[in-house]
């Protein structure tokens, strides 16, 4: 190291101690340490340049001691310590560098601010957050492995479940929160806004008011919970919104943008959202906000009319092109969607029905109509074997078949098939299904779009449904194994943040969550001595994820707990960047 006088154009000199490093082939230099300008300095020091001198020999003293080899005794017949944890991981610093820069800990602090609880909520939420990255489970598992990270975690396991109260209460000071430091650094882009709902199951019998039976996902018989995800044209979530089980999907997206809205101070966003979110309610809300919208909306479907049906299959108008995987042509027209007003939302201060100018447009893939008829081939055999057993089937278990069998009808007590010997295949209902094969028709309500903005808009949904499965897959939030209303809202709390902290990382490091996740995971150390560990995890993915939040230290081989501990103090300093 060695000491820079640099000038300024105010014609004053600064003081600084640099280094030298290698970038490849190629020589540079940083700052490791700003000692202030030349004139002040004189003030303190007789000659602050032999000053300046001396400290950057002292820090390249100390770089060198620690640097040394040091001395580890091997004793052959040394037994594993049962009373202590052999194995912590040092991969949840870029987490924890993404967690501190979201702002979290300040509203729960604020939140316990003359409480008497002596446990620390952060260090809770700091927990059940890595836990749920790193190894997804119970609330108590994530209390027994409280041991296997670097950071303190001083905890009881009451301490814990008392927590998840008190994460549910802060719940809506946590999310503004991390919306402020998102959008404070730049990586937040509502251009556009993307809305979904998926639900989580509970393998409980009873019905408790949240959670309650209805339309799974998973067509599973057990209760579920609705939840309602935002996300913005960077696929960074935004809000979220719980509701009970049995509530229409329609009903849901309202309350989620309202509070976006709120934390924004937005007058007006354009929500992107599939035909399960296509109603008249939605579509009049955005009418009264000034909002608007990109729904798709089914060609095959009753919202679809027999003149917009035969517009859609109908060749004239269509551009032909490709998109990279097959055929591609689109084509697009003006028209008008009538919505309902609520009297709140008129001038008159009367209910009235409002024609809203829109636009649809429709496109037909290649790539599309081979999965439509791969989907229904497998959906037709299945009603074969319907057809052919039908004991063997219930309402439940015949999904996807029942559209391709004639006189189906169920027990209403049982669910089972009630008249098995008038089943047959109906082969007009697969022939109309085919004439649909890969056409999509939006309905959106900005009409000044191109028609490549609007599809190219809506094809960003992907996005929401991949957080749905990296919930689900990566971050194991179902099954649910808490049951009061407070702490399933602090359970989705914590995977929020695991999931926009994993979303923060993608668009810094460019890998997808999963990878994230596993080289999260993978970097463990292991104790070889008192004060050491030797860590065994490196690929270039890991090098990546580390040099973005700005610790190279996550690929050193050998740390002290110190060291360690020094890289956690790092990460708590990252800020989030600018996306591109």
């Amino acid at each position: 190291m060695y000491l820079k006088q640099i000038p300024q154009k105010n014609g004053r000199v600064k003081l600084a101690v640099y280094e030298s490093y290698r970038e490849g082939r190629r020589t540079r230099s940083r700052t490791v340490r700003p000692l202030g300008y030349l004139d002040e300095l004189e003030a303190e020091h007789d000659d602050p340049v032999a000053w300046g001198r001396a400290v950057a020999a002292e820090m390249t003293e100390a770089k060198r001691a620690a640097e040394q080899a040091v001395t580890i005794e091997i004793h052959p017949a040394q037994k594993i310590d049962k009373r202590t944890d052999s194995v912590k991981n040092i991969g949840c610093a870029a987490a924890l560098a993404a967690y501190a820069a979201l702002g979290v800990e300040r509203p729960l602090r604020n939140h316990m601010r003359g409480s008497a609880a002596e446990y620390d909520l952060n260090a809770v939420c700091r927990l059940l957050v890595c836990e749920r990255i790193t190894d997804p489970g119970s609330k108590l598992s994530a209390w027994g492995n409280r041991g296997g990270y670097f950071f303190r975690a001083q905890l009881s396991d009451d301490d814990v479940y008392r927590a998840l109260d008190e994460l549910a209460a802060a719940r809506d000071a946590v999310v503004s929160a991390m919306n402020k430091r998102i959008s404070e650094s730049g990586a937040r882009d509502l251009s556009a806004v993307f809305y979904d709902v998926t639900n989580y199951y509970f393998e409980v019998d009873g019905e408790d008011g949240l959670r309650m039976r209805g339309v799974s996902k998973e067509h599973r018989p057990d209760p579920i919970v609705q939840m309602g995800l935002l996300q913005d044209a960077n696929g960074v979530p935004i809000a979220y919104r719980k509701f009970p089980g049995n509530t229409n999907d329609c009903l849901t997206m309202i309350p989620a943008l309202s509070g976006m809205k709120r934390d924004h101070g937005l007058e007006r966003v354009v929500c992107v959202a599939d035909k399960g979110l296509n109603c008249s309610d939605n579509r009049a809300a955005a009418a009264a906000s000034g909002d608007g919208f990109v729904f798709s909306q089914s060609v095959r479907g009753t919202k679809s009319d027999k003149a917009l049906k035969a517009w859609v299959l109908e060749e004239a108008g269509y551009a032909h092109g490709s998109d990279g995987d097959g055929g591609f042509k689109s084509k697009s027209k003006q028209g008008f969607k009538t919505v309902h007003l609520k009297a709140s939302d008129t001038a008159s201060g009367k209910a009235e029905d409002v024609d809203v100018e829109v636009k649809y447009v429709a496109f037909w893939s290649e790539k599309y109509a081979r999965r439509a008829r791969h989907d229904r081939e497998r959906a037709i055999e299945k009603a074969r074997k319907l057809v052919a057993d039908p004991s063997s089937y219930t309402k439940a278990t015949s999904h996807g078949a029942a559209r391709y069998v004639k006189n189906l009808a169920f027990d209403k007590e049982t669910g089972e098939v009630a008249d098995g010997s008038a089943l047959e295949l109906d082969l007009e209902a697969i022939a109309e299904a085919e004439k649909y094969d890969g056409y999509y028709l939006i309905v959106t309500s900005e009409t000044g779009w191109t028609d490549g903005k609007v599809i190219d808009t809506y094809r960003e949904l992907w996005r929401i449904e991949e957080s749905f499965k990296v919930t689900k897959s990566e971050l194991g939030t179902r099954p649910v194994f808490v049951w009061t209303p407070d702490h399933i809202e602090a359970h989705f709390l914590v995977c929020y943040i695991a999931l926009v902290i994993l979303r923060l990382l993608q668009l810094v490091t460019g890998l997808p969550c999963s990878r994230i996740r596993k080289e999260i995971a993978a970097m463990n150390c292991v104790n070889v001595d008192a004060n050491w560990w030797v860590c065994s995890h490196r690929t270039d993915e890991s090098d990546r994820l580390s040099e973005s939040v700005g610790l190279d230290e996550l690929k050193l081989k050998n740390l002290t707990t110190g060291k360690a501990r020094e890289i956690l103090a790092k990460a708590a300093k990252w800020k989030i960047p600018h996306a591109k």
